[in-house]
C-alpha cells in the first residue's frame, strides 16, 4: 500500500440516467438518478483507495452545507480529506445526464470558488507520500503547486493528467512531472489528429518520462527511454457508461506503476480497468473479479 496525495477539483454530482437524450424542449422521464463526489482528481483519488492505496485529496471545498456534504461523500469513498481547505464560495456542481442507448454522457458544470494555491499546500506535510498526482487545470497555480512539490520529492513520482489544453499548462511545466498523461483531446488541440505521430513527439521531447495518450476506440500507448509501446481496445466492448473512464485509466496507470509493473504492463492494465468501468455504471467494486 502506497500513500499518495492527489491535487485537483471535487464536486458533487447529480447524475440522471435516461434512455436517451432529449430533444430541446420536451419533456421525459428518468430511468434513475444518484448524488456522488466527482470530479476528475477526486474520482482518480476514489478508484486508488479500491486498490488498498491510503490517498489523501488537496482540493478547495466551499465552506457552507454543501461544502460539508461534499466532504462527507468524500470521507465516505475512503478518501482522506485533512488536505481539503475550506473557501467563501459555491460548491462546484455538475449535473450529467447518461444515455443507457449509447454510454454517453454530457455534463454541465458550475463553478464560483477559489483554486487551490500554493500556500495551501504546507511543505511539511508532503513528507511521507509515495506518489503525487496533478489534475492539469487551474493554470494560475498548478506551476507554482508543481514546483513546490518537486523542490521537496526526493525520488517520489509526480504525475500530471493532461485531459484538454489550457493556456499556461505546456512547454517546460511538462517537465516538471514524471508521468504524464495526455488524452486525444490534448493531442488534437495542438494539431495532431493521429496518435502515433503525437507520442512520438512526446517521446523525443522528454524521453526520460513515462507517457501516455489515450484514444478511445482505438486504443492507448505509452513511451519512455525510446520505446513506445500501443495497447489495443478489446473486441466487442459494450459501452454501459463512459463517466470517469478516463480517470478510472490514469488511476490503474498509477496502481500499476507503483506496484513496480514496467511501463507495457501498466499499460495494460490501466487500459482493462478502464474498459472494465466502461460496462459498468458508476465507479465502485472496479477491481473486483466480473
Amino acid at each position: 500500500m502506497a500513500r499518495i496525495l492527489v491535487i485537483g477539483n471535487a464536486t458533487i454530482d447529480h447524475i440522471v440516467d435516461l434512455a436517451a437524450y432529449p430533444e430541446e424542449d420536451s419533456e421525459g422521464r428518468a430511468l434513475g438518478s444518484t448524488i456522488r463526489p466527482g470530479g476528475n482528481a477526486a474520482n482518480t483519488a476514489a478508484i486508488l483507495t479500491q486498490a488498498g492505496h491510503q490517498v489523501d485529496l488537496a482540493t478547495v471545498v466551499a465552506e457552507g452545507r454543501a461544502g460539508e456534504r461534499l466532504l462527507e461523500l468524500l470521507a465516505a469513498r475512503g478518501i482522506g480529506i485533512e488536505r481539503c481547505v475550506r473557501r467563501p464560495g459555491r460548491t462546484p456542481t455538475s449535473w450529467i445526464m447518461r444515455s443507457r442507448a449509447t454510454g454517453s454522457r454530457t455534463i454541465v458544470h458550475d463553478r464560483e470558488l477559489p483554486e487551490l494555491d500554493v500556500d495551501a499546500l504546507r511543505k511539511e506535510e508532503l513528507a511521507g507520500y509515495d506518489w503525487f498526482h496533478f489534475e492539469g487545470r487551474n493554470p494560475g497555480q498548478l506551476p507554482a503547486l508543481l514546483r513546490s512539490v518537486r523542490r521537496v520529492a526526493v525520488d517520489q513520482p509526480l504525475s500530471l493528467e493532461l485531459e484538454k489544453p489550457r493556456e499556461g499548462i505546456e512547454g517546460s511545466l511538462l517537465r516538471l512531472a514524471d508521468v504524464l498523461m495526455f488524452a486525444s483531446g490534448w493531442a488534437q488541440a495542438h494539431g495532431l489528429s493521429e496518435p502515433e505521430a503525437f507520442i512520438t513527439g512526446a517521446a523525443q521531447a522528454r524521453p526520460a518520462a513515462v507517457q501516455t495518450l489515450t484514444w478511445g476506440n482505438r486504443g492507448a500507448w505509452i513511451a519512455q527511454h525510446g520505446r513506445i509501446a500501443h495497447c489495443t481496445p478489446a473486441a466487442g466492448l459494450q459501452v454501459r457508461d463512459s463517466l470517469g473512464a478516463g480517470d478510472t485509466f490514469n488511476a490503474g496507470l498509477i496502481h500499476a506503476l507503483i506496484s513496480g509493473e514496467p511501463p507495457e504492463q501498466a499499460l495494460e492494465q490501466a487500459v482493462r480497468l478502464a474498459e472494465r468501468k466502461l460496462q459498468r455504471p458508476g465507479l465502485d467494486r472496479l477491481f473486483e473479479a466480473p
